[in-house]
């Protein structure tokens, strides 16, 4: 289609934004090039269109035009946020109606004397906001020009489009032109949230938690727009210190408020929730330098940005962010919001105060939270708006990742129903949507759902899958699938070991992992409406050989022997076998479940052996600080793990007769915190602590016993295997360590220890405890320490 009138490119608009206008419109408008105030489009950073591609209307006849315009919404645009354009920016990509204005004439009705200001418009949303990638397309339309008491008005409207679908529309747009003098003595807005009849009957749900707190600094405001959300809050966020990406509300450069002086969920006029938020205004603020060429004001779209803002922050202090990382805040489309403004906020001014109104609180499964929003600035009322936010599922890892651009496969991918089952789909199942793990099968997935995850980097251990020979979709017994995973040579675990050999809490994540991705694979979770969390129940495993650095490639084979479902749980039985070439060196018989989360929520643990009664109140004398540095047992040629691998803070008891077999007793602690690497990387929405990782902690503390007990002096050069070979070890979990728990205590008592052939070895009984409650243990732990094969 070829559109009618002048085409103008971005070099063209940026110099009608600071030159002549006559340099662009032509000889017509050169009488208006004496003047300092015209109706110009912003200067960069707000000049956002791209784009003229035509105009229709009678250049300075103030009579009806269009124009089309477009904006590209580049990779590296500033004003992106997680990949996504701002609300705020997509109206104000609207702003070649002020290119319009000034080609059909209105300054040669202002003379000069007089600047633009929107009065107000309706706005509403349609689809997910613009991405990076997407061409906005706007036909913007002026239907009219009056005076109403003796100020001129302009009467607009616009449509956005985005690959023929309608993303935004605005109607009865108001535009003023207005003296120095008229502005400067305006009367502000009367809308009155106390004499404006509240609609009682709208949804009003309980918050997801109770925040205390009634004001927020700016500290701790810039804490929580750096994703740091715990830090901002404080008790019952913690989970928020697990998140991969956080729900924010915005970039650095666009934030608008400073601090909330007032926060009240029971607050405003029908006592439905009030928050005030503030932002001071300095003359050097960024959107003044280029909204408008002399005429700094703010522009009204970041007026609404920061109602957004302040409305965000108050869905992130009702909890709705806690349970939900990776979502995304979005306005609520297809609702009608009106914008309403009788003032400005320019250099001068001091502070503009932004009061939320709650009307209505959603919190399941898409929390919704409407308000009006009344602007003041310097005391004054001045703008009035509506608005509907809401979070949306989102994930932080899609196909353009470059964990995923860069990586480059070696071999072969399975492909399932035109599927490929690739490294991708791998990171996806830890990541990103269920159907970019495992095609669209799992659409019905993409969304509000939380389902079972594989663990994400660091903690990642398939490099892809071989063979699949089990049924997609299909929850039944049976199904054997084909893992492989690269081993890297400079891999952090080698590096943060006591030797360069695989911690034994690695190698059982390459054999377990497997088992997740078929549980899921066999889409058990379609059969129950409620989110399943998928947890390690037992196991028994037997390591034979170890994994070097130059070991290349573990070969996994996972078979599922039995699936039972009662109760809204569902248990599953698999058989894992992994390879150094053709020889097994780790074999696994492991049991896991789905369970609702409500099971977790009042976990009885393990029970607890008369022997270990008074295990964690017991008195000792003995005490090691191992996150001392300094300390004696973090050095030297023979050692125990450091960085992320050391799973233990401190030795807080040593009994050498102690124990069930007088034998020795050791007690050992690790504060929770939520920050800890594990929780983020295990599993994204659902932080635990991997089991593996509460087993290592057990070896650890073995380590510390023949270390502490001298059993490596008679060896050259000695050297802790990950776990003693050929020593069968059985584990039991029956609970959880999460990001809201604080004190993890571990406790080891020795069976037999000895010297054989190989070395010296211990065998042990262990069992973990999460702020007092018994929910690991293990039985035949063996630890062996044994000579080097080969210099570091």
């Amino acid at each position: 289609m070829v559109l009618p009138g002048p085409k103008f490119s971005k070099t063209d608009l940026k110099k009608l934004s600071s030159d002549k206008i006559s340099s662009l419109f032509g000889d017509l408008f050169k009488p208006l090039d004496q003047y300092e105030h015209s109706v110009r489009i912003p200067e960069p950073p707000m000049l956002v269109v791209d784009r003229i591609l035509g105009i229709e209307g009678e250049p300075g006849s103030m009579a009806k035009g269009t124009i089309w315009s477009e904006t590209d919404v580049s990779s590296d645009a500033w004003y992106l946020h997680h990949g996504h354009m701002p609300t705020s920016i997509l109206l104000e990509a609207g702003q070649a109606s002020l290119l319009l204005f000034s080609w059909l004439g209105v300054d040669f009705k202002n003379q000069g004397e007089r600047v633009y200001r929107l009065l107000g418009c309706e706005f509403s949303f349609y689809g997910d906001s613009p991405k990076s990638g997407d061409t906005l397309h706007f036909k913007i339309r002026v239907d009219g020009h009056a005076r109403i008491d003796n100020i001129p008005l302009s009467f607009f409207q616009f449509d956005c489009y985005i690959n023929e679908e309608l993303r935004l529309k605005v109607r009865n747009g108001q535009a003023g032109f207005f003296t120095n003098a008229e502005l400067a003595n305006s009367k502000g807005l009367s809308w009155n949230p106390y004499t404006t009849m509240a609609n009682l009957s709208l949804p009003f749900d309980s918050p997801d938690i109770h925040c205390n707190d009634t004001r927020f600094d700016k500290e701790q405001l810039e804490k929580l727009f750096n994703g740091n959300v715990f830090d901002c809050f404080g008790t019952g966020f913690e989970n928020t210190l697990s998140h991969h990406r956080t729900p924010q509300f915005t970039n650095h450069k666009m934030l608008l408020i400073d601090e909330v002086t007032d926060f009240d969920i029971k607050g405003g006029p029908q006592q439905r929730g009030y928050m005030c938020a503030v932002q001071y205004i300095n003359s050097n603020d960024w959107f003044f330098k280029g909204h408008f060429k002399n005429d700094p004001c703010m522009p009204w779209t970041l007026l609404f940005e920061a109602g957004l803002q302040a409305l965000a922050f108050y869905m992130t202090a009702l909890g709705f962010t806690i349970t939900r990382d990776g979502w995304r805040f979005v306005i609520v489309p297809e609702q009608i919001n009106k914008f309403s403004c009788r003032g400005q906020v320019i250099p001068s001014n001091k502070l503009v105060a932004y009061e939320i109104f709650i009307t209505s609180v959603i919190s399941q499964p898409i929390p919704k939270v409407y308000a009006d929003v009344l602007g003041t600035v310097d005391g004054l009322p001045f703008f009035h708006t509506n608005i509907g936010l809401q979070l949306i599922p989102d994930w932080p890892l899609n196909k353009n990742d470059p964990l995923i651009l860069n990586h480059v496969e070696t071999k072969p991918n399975p492909v399932i129903n035109e599927f490929k089952v690739d490294y991708g789909a791998l990171l996806a199942a830890a990541l990103g949507k269920p159907s970019d793990a495992f095609g669209n099968y799992f659409k019905a997935l993409d969304n509000n759902r939380r389902v079972p995850r594989l663990p994400n980097i660091p903690f990642h251990f398939i490099s892809r899958v071989v063979r699949i020979d089990a049924e997609l979709g299909k929850s039944s017994a049976g199904g054997t699938i084909e893992f492989e995973y690269d081993v890297p040579p400079d891999a952090w675990y080698f590096r943060e070991n006591s030797f360069s050999t695989m911690p034994f809490c690695i190698l059982l994540e390459s054999a377990l992992q497997p088992c997740g991705w078929l549980s899921m694979y066999k889409g058990t979770i379609f059969e129950f409406k409620d989110d399943l969390l998928f947890r390690n129940l037992d196991g028994l495993g037997t390591l034979t050989e170890e994994i070097f650095p130059y070991s290349g490639t573990i070969r996994t084979l996972v078979t599922n022997k039995s699936i039972s479902k009662l109760a809204g749980m569902v248990i599953e039985s698999f058989k894992v076998e992994s390879f150094l070439g053709d020889k097994c060196i780790f074999s696994v018989d492991a049991v896991f479940g789905f369970f609702p989360k409500a099971a977790f929520e009042n976990q009885t643990g393990l029970p607890v052996p008369e022997a270990e009664k008074t295990v964690l109140q017991d008195a000792s004398d003995f005490f090691i600080d191992l996150t001392n540095p300094t300390c004696q047992f973090l050095s030297g040629n023979i050692r125990l793990p450091v960085g992320k691998l050391l799973m233990i803070d401190r030795i807080t008891g040593f009994w050498p007769a102690g124990g069930v077999k007088n034998k020795g007793r050791l007690r050992a602690e690790k504060d929770v915190n939520g920050k800890d690497w594990f929780f983020k990387a295990h599993f994204f929405q659902d932080p635990v602590q991997p089991g593996s990782l509460g087993i290592e902690a057990m070896l650890q503390l073995l380590q510390f016993y023949m270390l502490e007990q001298n059993m490596h002096i008679e060896l050259k050069k000695p050297r802790f295997e990950p776990l003693a070979l050929n020593c069968s070890l059985s584990w039991k979990y029956r609970g959880q360590v999460i990001p809201s728990n604080k004190m993890i205590s571990i406790v080891v008592d020795i069976i037999e220890n000895g010297f054989d052939e190989r070395g010296s070895f211990v065998i042990a009984e262990g069992s973990l405890w999460v702020d007092g409650k018994r929910i690991y243990e293990t039985k035949n732990m063996g630890m062996r320490l044994v000579e080097q094969p080969f210099l570091q």
